[in-house]
This record gives structure tokens, C-alpha cells and sequence, in this order.
């Protein structure tokens, strides 16, 4: 089963989907590709796969990729054999945009589609400056694309305000095992 989980920059997906997994062994995350430098803590291989705008242009080239967006001056893409190789039993969570959760969704329809959205406006600000990794600027710029983002939460399956991570995180929990549940009937 694949599980698409998007929203705007700053909403907790990452949080979310780690939470996720720690509770839940048996599912696992795809890796997406950046182009990105590692944040704080994170690891190649583990958390993305960390290339070269050079190695990211070839693999375009080389049609690797199902998806791959230009976010915020960094590219971001999903391999075509991370989705190819799922077996149906497995239950694999991908953290990625709205664009990208289009693409996979319209090459697996059956994949479960689930946006992340914010309480409001002021908390996503406050998630965003509380990472410390962005300028004002910078922060200014996520909100806008957050907005446009969040124009795309009526195309998911369903919507989720994290509005606490534990909450959350039960919230999407059911959701999976409810549509598992439905997918094996």
C-alpha cells in the first residue's frame, strides 16, 4: 500500500511520518532524492538521498525519477523503483509535495492520498521560525507556496489538521488500517 502525505512546508509531515513509523516497524518510508543540503541530524540514505544538481539533471535525463519538482531553489524527486518494487503487502509512506503526490497518485490511484494541513496561518509562522533554519525572507516565501498548497487539499482522500503530534499521528494511524482493512475485503 502506498500512502502519499503532503501539505505545506513547516505543517510537521516529517514529524508526522517519523511518528508514524516508530509506532508501526512494518511500514517504512520512501527515501526521496534532493538535491538540498543535509538539515541538522539528517543522514544520506536514511532521510534523502543527498546528490548533486548535476546527478539530479542526469537522472532526469535518464526518465529515473516519477516525480520530481524544483521547490524553493532545491530539487526534490521520487524514483521509479521505489515505487515499482512495493510489494502488496507493505505498507510505504512517501513525504512529498503536492505535485509530486499528484504524479504518484496518478500512476497508483489506489494509493492513499492524505494532506497535512496547519491549525492556521500564525502557528505554521511560528513551526516554520522555530526550526531556525530559514530567514525571515525565506519564511515569507513558504507561507505564500503554503498557500497555494493548501488549494490542493480538496484533491487528497483526506485532510488531517496536526494540531498535536500524538493526536495526529492516531488520526492517520486509523486511516491507514481502516483503508487497509477496506483494500483487503
Amino acid at each position: 500500500m502506498i500512502v502519499i502525505v503532503s501539505g505545506p512546508g513547516g505543517v510537521g509531515k516529517s514529524t508526522v511520518v517519523a511518528e508514524l513509523l516508530r509506532r508501526n516497524p512494518g511500514m517504512r518510508r520512501s527515501i526521496s532524492v534532493t538535491t538540498r543540503s543535509p538539515r541538522s541530524g539528517e543522514r544520506d540514505g536514511i532521510d534523502y538521498y543527498f546528490v548533486t544538481d548535476e546527478q539530479f539533471t542526469d537522472w532526469i535525463d535518464k526518465e529515473r525519477f516519477a516525480e520530481y519538482a524544483d521547490v524553493r531553489g532545491h530539487r526534490y524527486g521520487t524514483l521509479k523503483c521505489s515505487l515499482e518494487s512495493i510489494p502488496q503487502s507493505d505498507i510505504v509512506v512517501f513525504t512529498i509535495d503536492v505535485h509530486g503526490g499528484q504524479a504518484v497518485k496518478r500512476l497508483f490511484p489506489e494509493a492513499l492520498a492524505i494532506f497535512l494541513k496547519p491549525p492556521d496561518t500564525v502557528e505554521l509562522e511560528r513551526r516554520l521560525a522555530g526550526r531556525g533554519a530559514d530567514t525571515a525572507e525565506e519564511i515569507a516565501g513558504r507561507l505564500k507556496l503554503g498557500q497555494y498548497e493548501m488549494t490542493f487539499a480538496k484533491d487528497y482522500d483526506y485532510m488531517v489538521t496536526n494540531r498535536d503530534l500524538s493526536t495526529t499521528v492516531d488520526i492517520i494511524d486509523n486511516i491507514i488500517r481502516n483503508v487497509q482493512r477496506r483494500q483487503e475485503r
